[in-house]
């Protein structure tokens, strides 16, 4: 049994925290992890935020640091770290191959509590790193992971288009390969491209073929001639940097393709569900702190004679935000275990459908309690500062944990195919036995 830890008060953290409840996921070096990023956030991040949203941009000292003291191979690799990667400094000297979902899920969760928006600015590293760890080359692996892991380089993912969003297949940045054969030639236009302003590489989905998904590929594009970046102005995560990129005929060596043509739809795809659990872990947290602090202030705010916690409607209000959060813990610890004991292949094929679901009830709950949250507040709900301030703050950042990593109703659609697809599977190897 562990000391307990962190804020005592009901549902402002996971139920593992108090020390006293069991749980089969969690191991010595998982509170390991959780006491070092707590500190270091509380060290690092505590009263810088705001200045850093100013400002856009995660300053480059601190983005260096983050790479001193571990954190970039992590937020790179997901829920395995390869052996490879054992080089560099791994958060709270947790070995590489010691590291789970249940680490990455625990770093997630206690960086978005010390500083919400600081996780818009690894974005790019989230999802731009795992297709060059999955799909590349040795040879381009070696050439370009070294900078991304030691900070030195950023990376983003380059999908979105003015013109498709959710319908990743109909993308039309075309990569024409030239008569030699060394280069590529890229034209089009990105979108919404989180951390693409300060990005030194694009992992980006081209078109090399033709129609559908059959005719993409994924190319690594470094910041060439050619290639005009412009921030688009957007209503929270200003750390994130998002970015309208334009590609007037880069010229690409063809070495830098990522993997095999005509693959790109698939590596989109696999890709999306490390990212939509990450959404998750995020939405969580964030219900955790409104709720957190729902919790306090109606224990202390006296109206009609008597504080908020004594009337019934209150209960009922945090009764209902609790069970949301927890039922969301639950489930997000499920798909974390799964995951951990599949191969990226087979997670993709089984789990694909389920994150999706798991990601649109995540962005309900956080949305839910970011709001039942700010009623309970009244005025100070609404204001940027005071005891209001981080309910006002996940309140208005709710779209971008629902928005990302595929439209609500696009990902309802997607989970239910895939399990009548997999039932259809099923069913029909069971019949053949």
């Amino acid at each position: 049994m562990s000391k307990a830890f962190g804020n005592l008060s009901p549902w402002a953290e996971p139920v593992w925290y108090n020390g006293e409840r069991p749980s089969p996921y969690y191991k010595e070096s998982h509170i390991k992890l959780r006491n070092f990023v707590r500190k270091w956030t509380e060290d690092n991040v505590a009263g810088k935020e705001s200045a850093w949203q100013e400002a856009g941009k995660l300053p480059d000292d601190v983005y260096q640091k983050c790479a001193r003291d571990g954190f970039l191979v992590p937020i790179a690799a997901g829920n395995k770290i390869p052996k490879e990667w054992a080089q560099y400094p791994i958060a709270a000297g947790i070995k590489a191959e010691e590291w789970d979902g249940f680490h990455d899920f625990i770093i997630w969760d206690e960086l978005y509590r010390g500083a919400p928006s600081i996780s818009s600015a690894f974005v790019g590293l989230v999802v731009g790193a795992p297709p060059l760890k999955q799909y590349a080359s040795p040879e381009l692996q070696a050439e370009i992971l070294p900078a991304i892991l030691t900070g030195r380089k950023r990376i983003c993912l380059a999908i979105t288009e003015p013109d498709a969003g959710s319908d990743v297949r109909n993308i039309t940045t075309t990569a024409v390969l030239t008569k030699d054969k060394k280069h590529y030639i890229v034209n089009g236009e990105k979108k919404w491209i989180t951390n693409g302003m300060f990005s030194d590489f694009f992992m980006t989905a081209v078109r090399t073929g033709g129609e559908g998904a059959e005719g993409m590929s994924m190319l690594l594009i470094p910041r060439l001639e050619g290639i005009t970046t412009r921030k688009i102005e957007i209503g929270a995560g200003g750390m994130g940097a998002t970015t309208y990129i334009t590609f007037d005929d880069v010229k690409v060596p063809a070495r830098y393709l990522v993997g095999k043509e005509g693959h790109g739809f698939k590596y989109t795809m696999s890709n999306f569900n490390h990212e939509r659990l990450w959404i998750a872990f995020q939405a969580l947290r964030g219900a955790r702190i409104c709720l957190e602090d729902a919790v306090a202030w109606v224990q202390k705010r006296e109206a009609f004679g008597k504080t908020l916690i004594e009337q019934p409607v209150v209960r009922h209000k945090l009764g209902h935000m609790a069970r949301q959060v927890d039922g969301l813990q639950a489930w997000i610890e499920s798909v974390v275990y799964e995951l951990d004991h599949l191969s990226h292949a087979k997670g993709s094929q089984l789990l694909g459908g389920v994150t999706g679901l798991l990601k649109v009830q995540a962005g309900i709950v956080a949305k839910y309690v970011a709001d039942e949250s700010q009623k309970l507040m009244g005025g100070l709900g609404l204001t940027k500062t005071g005891q209001g301030a981080r309910i006002e703050a996940i309140y208005r950042s709710v779209p971008t944990l629902i928005v990302p990593g595929g439209s609500e109703d696009v990902l309802l659609d997607l989970g239910v195919r895939e399990a009548l697809k997999l039932s259809h599977i099923a069913k029909k190897q069971a019949s053949k036995l």
